[in-house]
């Protein structure tokens, strides 16, 4: 992972807390690192991996077709939630960025709310892809 410059350690804040809702204090994003394309993640998609502090994960992924991301869910969520435990990470969050937000977000939030695994620290969040102007 590589630490991000300051305006980027401003725009992953601004991203977190308002568009994602976080409510993470202030000293949370002093610490912010990327990953581009994290191994962990490779063989089921493309995307970026940001820890923020040792209190957040956030994996961003970019969604042409959100049925094929649905059948992924299970494998995206086992892993989040391995690397969040490996790195004593309170919360993982994935983050779909699409063109087709209601349809996509229609599709996944069905598949999410039937994964049987899931605890209260792994959460879904699909946003247009605009939301993601000026992020990293």
């Amino acid at each position: 992972m590589t630490e991000i410059s300051e305006t980027d350690r401003q725009a992953v804040k601004e991203f977190v807390q308002e568009v994602l809702g976080c409510t993470c204090p202030n000293e949370v994003f002093r610490n912010i690192n990327l990953e581009k394309n994290p191994s962990n993640f490779a063989d089921l998609s493309r995307g970026d991996l940001i820890a923020i502090g040792d209190k957040l994960l956030v994996y961003i992924v970019k969604a042409s077709d959100g049925e094929v991301l649905a059948g992924m869910l299970p494998q995206l969520f086992n892993r989040g939630r391995e690397k969040r435990d490996e790195g004593g990470f309170n919360r993982f969050r994935l983050v779909v960025s699409t063109s087709e937000t209601q349809s996509t977000r229609e599709t996944l939030t069905r598949q999410y709310e039937s994964l049987e695994d899931l605890d209260e620290r792994l959460h879904l969040h699909v946003i247009g892809v605009e939301q993601l102007l000026g992020l990293i």
